[in-house]
């Protein structure tokens, strides 16, 4: 059973069901979230922040490394960059955990926002004006991306991802990304269909991710079927942590 967040997530996002496998996010992230994505080859933080320089916007990066993936956002759009040199399942995933990023972290909170303050608070989401004492006050702010917001995909060979709230955002950028590459119903049945020891081969070769992505979904899934039983994370739509 997928949590109460994942399933208003992929609805509100409003991007497409996948049609085939393995399916892209690009065209449908440019059609539905006015997200732009820009392959680089050899991208690095350094990369990201002189292609923005060229086209007129400054951005401070704070350090400098070779990354995966990177998503830049204001004023409700964005760009996420991708390393052409990766293989495609990367670049796949890539691609679709910036968009994860963009569509939680810098997006939803934007229209929560919108929808409680009305349009006079966008210019405070832009940086055009500072918010005011009554504004700053109002828990609905708390955690509202102000100005630009820049995310890398950063993580170590093993994967890791620390821990508490950078973690807990890195885990549902994931679970949205596999969640829109491989829609876990279907993913399910792909599981069912065929021997238990090659559920995460089957995963990566039907819906193109990488290897680590499908054995870290498969054990999500089995995870939420197991859940879904009965438990009281499941009851109250919510993930442990």
């Amino acid at each position: 059973m997928k949590p109460a967040w994942l399933r208003e997530a992929v609805e509100a996002s409003g991007l497409p069901p996948p049609a085939t496998y393995p399916h892209d996010l690009s065209a449908d992230a440019t059609m539905s979230l006015r997200v732009r994505p820009v392959g680089l080859r050899g991208l690095s933080s350094e990369l990201v922040r002189q292609w923005l320089a060229k086209r007129g916007r400054e951005v401070a990066i704070g350090y400098h490394r070779a990354m995966h993936g990177c998503m830049v956002a204001w004023e409700g759009k964005g760009l996420v960059f991708f390393d052409e040199n990766d293989p495609p399942e990367v670049r796949r995933f890539a691609i679709a955990h910036e968009l994860g990023h963009f569509f939680l972290d810098h997006l939803l909170p934007r229209r929560r926002a919108l929808d409680f303050f009305g349009e006079g608070i966008r210019n405070v989401l832009d940086q055009k004006r500072p918010a005011t004492r009554e504004e700053s006050l109002t828990a609905v702010l708390e955690g509202v991306p102000i100005g630009v917001q820049i995310h890398l995909m950063d993580r170590g060979p093993t994967g890791d991802i620390g821990k508490g709230t950078i973690a807990r955002s890195e885990m549902r950028a994931d679970r949205l990304a596999l969640e829109w590459l491989a829609p876990s119903t279907h993913a399910r049945q792909v599981m069912q269909d065929g021997p238990q020891d090659t559920q995460e081969q089957r995963l990566a070769a039907y819906f193109g991710l990488p290897l680590e992505r499908a054995e870290t979904y498969a054990r999500i899934l089995r995870g939420e079927q197991g859940r879904s039983r009965f438990s009281i994370v499941s009851f109250l739509g919510e993930e442990p942590g």
